[in-house]
């Protein structure tokens, strides 16, 4: 139980981390020290996302043709179902 609870505090804290340094300038590829196998969308084309190695680069992985990359699902899915996020979360005032 404690572990999970350590696991839950330590994915909420990468989480806000992440968030902090989103760059909606950038192209959104992420850092993926110790994140191998994490997913990420590619701010400029949703056709692509990005993929943590397990060496510690991104590599941009293509969807499936007539799909594009949903950052709320975290998969490729139809155009039909797809729709658009801002990159980074809007700050609340």
């Amino acid at each position: 139980m404690k572990a999970a609870v350590i696991i839950l505090f330590l994915s909420l804290f990468v989480a806000i981390y992440a968030d902090s340094n989103c760059d909606p300038n950038g192209d959104g590829q992420p850092d993926c020290t110790g994140r191998s196998g994490e997913i990420s969308r590619d701010f400029w084309d949703p056709t692509h996302y990005w993929e943590c190695n397990s060496s510690g680069k991104a590599g941009l992985v293509a969807c499936e043709q007539g799909t594009g990359f949903d950052p709320k699902t975290g998969a490729c899915v139809p155009w039909l179902e797809w729709q658009w996020y801002p990159p980074c979360p809007e700050e609340s005032t």
